[in-house]
């Protein structure tokens, strides 16, 4: 298997999360993996700017990758490219050159409810398209291409059940506003976080929308003061956190918070499946997240994870599970059994060849 996840996607705070469970998930579950060797996308951040437009770096970039692929297959004869690309990341042609020589081309995206305008153009010429969300799945049929509807595939990760419970609640994540507000609700109703993450201790607004931005990233006056305001308040204990302190965090919190919403062009959020949703249940957490149906078919909710619509809903269920930690526990186990057994690199490779 050649893979290729651009480090345009994986800077900062998303690097050891990418690493651990694509690379390094890959290369415990194959006997070989070739990874891009010397291949630079700095020209490519921020992805969601990157022009789709000609682009001399990404014609570049792309005969690099050729190359590589090239040598990679006549020195041991690829099965497959895994990929996890942005349209803007590389040349069609880079893709249909690789499938002509007999190489099937996979590629993963985990934003396709709001963003696919933003994998297209690679979607069109992949061997199978890989994505999480179920209310994607028309715009992939409609390219005529072989697609996969199935949740990530995590590395093993060690048990990290809750086992003192010196926190009710806890929170992993950055500040975007619809996160804030969904915080600060549930601490209206006694439900308060402990929130670990980046970005909660900056002390002035978010940077004012510029012309000619993607309207995804771009937030009102509003909603820029309010968060402003509210991140002060919730993040006042905020601390960010390392990744090998993570299992940790997780084994002192009760039940394990999810908040998945994305904004699609017309700026509304929308709740789809993010890679904590699975992520943290496999680590044996009483795991509790905003519902979509792609949590649904992935888990039996109820028994494995939580899931909730409203906050009042978020907090009914917080505070059952604080008086009942034997059933919190049981469900954070039933989770990890899912998560080991469906949602790991060994099982979704099985998959993948099977729908090539």
């Amino acid at each position: 298997m050649f893979a290729l996840v651009p480090d345009c996607h994986t800077a900062g705070r998303y690097r050891g999360v990418w690493q651990r469970h694509f690379y390094d998930g890959l290369i415990a579950a194959l006997p070989s993996v070739v990874l891009p060797r010397e291949v630079d996308f700095e020209w490519a951040r921020p992805a969601a700017h990157a022009s789709r437009g000609p682009s001399p770096a990404r014609t570049e970039t792309s005969e690099r990758l050729w190359d590589q692929i090239r040598a990679a297959n006549e020195a041991r004869a690829l099965d497959a490219v895994i990929s996890y690309c942005f349209a803007a990341d590389l040349e069609p042609a880079l893709v249909e050159r690789t499938t002509a020589l007999g190489i099937p081309w996979i590629n993963f995206f985990c934003d396709s409810t709001y963003a696919f305008d933003l994998v297209e153009g690679v979607a069109r010429v992949a061997s199978l398209n890989w994505f999480p969300e179920h209310a994607a799945a028309a715009n992939y049929r409609a390219l005529g291409r072989p697609s996969l509807c199935r949740p990530y595939a995590v590395a093993a990760v060690p048990d990290a059940s809750c086992r003192d419970a010196k926190h009710s609640l806890g929170f992993v994540g950055v500040p975007t506003g619809n996160r804030v507000f969904h915080l600060a609700g549930l601490a209206l109703r006694g439900c308060v976080a402990t929130v670990r993450g980046h970005g909660w201790r900056r002390t002035a607004p978010a940077s004012r929308p510029r012309k000619g931005h993607d309207p995804r990233t771009q937030i009102g006056l509003a909603e820029r003061l309010a968060t402003s305001a509210l991140v002060r308040v919730i993040g006042r204990g905020a601390q960010p956190l390392a990744d090998a302190e993570l299992p940790d965090f997780l084994a002192s919190c009760r039940v394990v918070l999810g908040l998945n919403e994305g904004r699609d062009l017309d700026r509304v959020y929308r709740s789809y499946m993010k890679l904590r949703d699975i992520e943290l249940p496999g680590y044996g957490c009483c795991y509790l997240t905003q519902h979509n149906e792609d949590v649904e078919h992935a888990f039996e909710i109820g028994r494995e994870v939580m899931t909730f619509r409203t906050v009042g809903e978020a907090a009914a269920q917080i505070r059952r599970s604080v008086r009942d930690p034997a059933r919190a526990r049981e469900m954070g186990q039933a989770a990890r059994r899912r998560v080991l057994a469906e949602h790991t690199w060994p099982a979704r490779l099985g998959e993948l060849a099977r729908a090539l």
